[in-house]
């Protein structure tokens, strides 16, 4: 499978998209976004794994905490990731993430 096809599947779980959409807009650790997507840590856990073996997340130590980001070059590389995540932030299911997560901070 090909770069460009592992991250297009990516794109392909609602859940990968939520993760993608608050992290486009904040750095997270998994308890947080467990709060923010409300699904189980495991899954949180799968998904964040799977975006950071694409290429699309990076992972930090803070702490005892694993603190997950958008990698810096991701939108330089793939532009159609920015202008994909500003739509998907216009759909209620997105937007309700965004309103929770800035309710939290």
């Amino acid at each position: 499978m090909t770069r460009l096809n592992e991250i297009l599947y990516a794109l392909s779980d609602i859940t990968r998209l939520r993760i993608l959409n608050i992290l486009a807009h904040s750095e997270q650790n998994v308890s947080s976004l467990v709060k923010l997507i409300q699904e189980s840590q495991p899954k949180v856990s799968r998904h964040l794994a799977y975006l950071k073996n694409v290429g699309l997340v990076e992972a930090r130590n803070q702490a005892q905490w694993k603190i997950y980001s958008i990698r810096n070059d991701v939108f330089d590389k793939y532009p159609f990731l920015k202008a994909l995540i500003q739509d998907l932030s216009k759909l209620e299911l997105f937007a309700n993430d965004l309103k929770l997560l800035s309710s939290l901070t």
